[in-house]
């Protein structure tokens, strides 16, 4: 799929971008004092060298590691030769890894999956080249998490507009979603899918791949990292599910240790927190003790640390003794699980992570936690922002070029405001400067006749003013109204603006952060990845506008 764009000129810095946290924008653009926050300049080699070093000492067991990812890959179809060879490869105390991840979204969630994991398969290259170390790229499927709402749903266009997808079996999980059983609701999204996308020559195999993975005795996670597999299957990506008992007793000691120390790990949390705020910018993590969930079948429970030494949970009141703790924690690892302070050190305890791609969200989250990482006696790998695009297709390219719009003011305005910002100077007549002179005389003309009143009748000037402002605010309205008329005759000029919003804003938010990425490959194949991947650059985070 070729690219006519110039990529130098199809650039934004996130700091352009409303819905970029100011300090993952100063960190992706490299600038401000972001950057002090972590532990590597990712740009230097000798940064890359020493987190790479780093990272090879870091995994508990390089075997346990790789006898469960093998299990786990081929599981999900995912079991290719470059896969296997990569999870081998892993054994060695020399390879590291390159690590991205996110929760289990439905149908693949939004673009920024592709985004994400794309970004990685750079890195794990770029590593490779400069350490001369064997690197792997390695995707955390998150599906310990219980925020349902957030991952039972998405976003297709069709015909020009935003269809929401629903996935809303009754009842709802309440615990972990990932191992949630997909079950017959999982038909409504599937139809919903199968109607917002029109016959292409692509939807057999796009649509086929969604039905293959969604299917209603697979859970979310499983269906999630089946997608995965297929989507990147010529890419060695390795994938892995944290939620696995033989994984969760290497980091039995970590657990142990927050339980015991849990408050310097928040003091770490909180000290970071106001040091960004004054710097300017904001504190993402809240933190509490303890850092790790009790997950019971029927959901996720904080642990509170007493003074008494005791532990109660939040949700029950249960308390248990260190001794009774300690107990749960050697039998029963995998009912822990790890917060937004803790999954971070989780996964480098288990992985050898060099670097981690994250997005803006998870920078924000990174910012705070290096003194978390040397409380746990290891150093915060690379910090990567992942890729950022936005997809213009050449319809869309054409109503920008016609009425001198970027993407930039897209982000910026509404529809409603880039319309009035057309429709006004579409206009033959300027507007606002042919008003804005009718007053000015207006204005002339009161100033002129307000001594002549006064001489007659001293109070008189206050119904001159009173005349300027009722005049005033006739001449606004009917502005408005010469506005408004010729509104009315620009019907396309507006299905045309609201057709660009939907495109680059779908919910007034970044296309990124919310379309799914099956209406792009229905309309354009899966080749679109390899349009991706080429406009990856691990030298620059700048958001890229890529015309399809």
């Amino acid at each position: 799929m070729p690219n006519t764009l110039d990529p130098t000129a199809r650039c934004l810095p996130w700091a352009d971008l409303n819905a970029i946290p100011a300090l993952a924008a100063d960190y992706a653009d490299g600038t401000g004092t972001a950057a002090s926050y972590f532990a590597y300049d990712r740009h230097d080699i000798g940064d890359q060298q020493a987190a790479a070093d780093v990272a090879a000492t870091r995994p508990q067991d390089r075997a346990v590691l790789a006898d469960v990812l093998t299990e786990q890959n081929a599981a999900w179809d995912n079991d290719t030769g470059r896969v296997q060879a990569n999870i081998n490869a892993l054994r060695d105390p020399d390879t590291i890894a390159v690590v991205t991840g996110q929760q289990v979204g439905l149908f693949g969630g939004p673009l920024y999956t592709l985004y994400k994991t794309s970004t990685a398969l750079a890195w794990a290259k770029h590593l490779a080249d400069t350490t001369g170390r064997t690197v792997v790229p390695v995707f955390w499927i998150e599906g310990e998490d219980h925020d349902f709402e957030e991952i039972a749903h998405t976003h297709v266009l069709a015909r020009n507009d935003v269809v929401r997808l629903d996935y809303a079996p009754d009842p709802a999980p309440a615990g972990p979603v990932g191992p949630h059983p997909l079950g017959d609701a999982i038909r409504a999204p599937l139809h919903a899918l199968d109607e917002a996308l029109p016959p292409s020559d692509f939807k057999p195999s796009v649509y086929g791949a969604i039905a293959n993975a969604y299917t209603s005795e697979r859970t979310l996670e499983d269906a999630f990292a089946r997608l995965m597999a297929t989507w990147f299957a010529d890419t060695g990506l390795v994938l892995l599910n944290p939620d696995d008992r033989h994984l969760k007793q290497l980091v039995r000691p970590l657990i142990a240790h927050d339980m015991d120390h849990s408050a310097a790990a928040v003091e770490a949390v909180h000290t970071a927190g106001q040091a960004l705020q004054d710097d300017g910018y904001h504190q993402q993590v809240q933190a509490r003790p303890t850092n790790f969930f009790w997950m019971d079948d029927d959901g996720r429970y904080a642990i509170d640390a007493n003074d008494d030494g005791t532990f109660t949970l939040r949700h029950d009141g249960r308390t248990w003794s260190r001794d009774a703790l300690q107990r749960r924690i050697d039998e029963t690892p995998e009912r822990f699980s790890p917060n937004v302070v803790t999954r971070p050190l989780v996964q480098d305890q288990l992985l050898p992570t060099a670097a981690y791609v994250a997005g803006p969200g998870e920078i924000s989250y990174f910012a705070q936690y290096r003194g978390v990482y040397e409380w746990a006696d290891t150093t915060m790998p690379l910090i990567v922002p992942r890729a950022s695009m936005t997809l213009v297709e050449s319809k869309v390219q054409k109503v920008l070029d016609k009425y001198n719009l970027s993407v930039r003011d897209v982000e910026h305005q509404t529809a409603e405001q880039l319309f009035q910002s057309v429709v006004v100077d579409a206009m033959e007549v300027d507007i606002d400067q042919t008003f804005g002179q009718t007053t000015s005389r207006i204005h002339k003309a009161l100033n002129d006749l307000k001594p002549m009143a006064e001489a007659v009748d001293a109070t008189l000037g206050r119904s001159v003013e009173a005349t300027r402002a009722a005049v005033v605010n006739e001449m606004n309205d009917l502005k408005q109204r010469v506005v408004r008329a010729e509104k009315r005759q620009q019907d396309e000029v507006r299905a045309q603006i609201e057709k660009v919003c939907v495109n680059l804003m779908p919910t007034r938010n970044l296309q990124e952060r919310t379309l799914n990425p099956t209406y792009f490959f229905n309309k354009y194949s899966m080749d679109l990845l390899d349009t991706i991947r080429a406009h990856i650059d691990v030298d620059d985070a700048s958001h890229r506008l890529i015309q399809l």
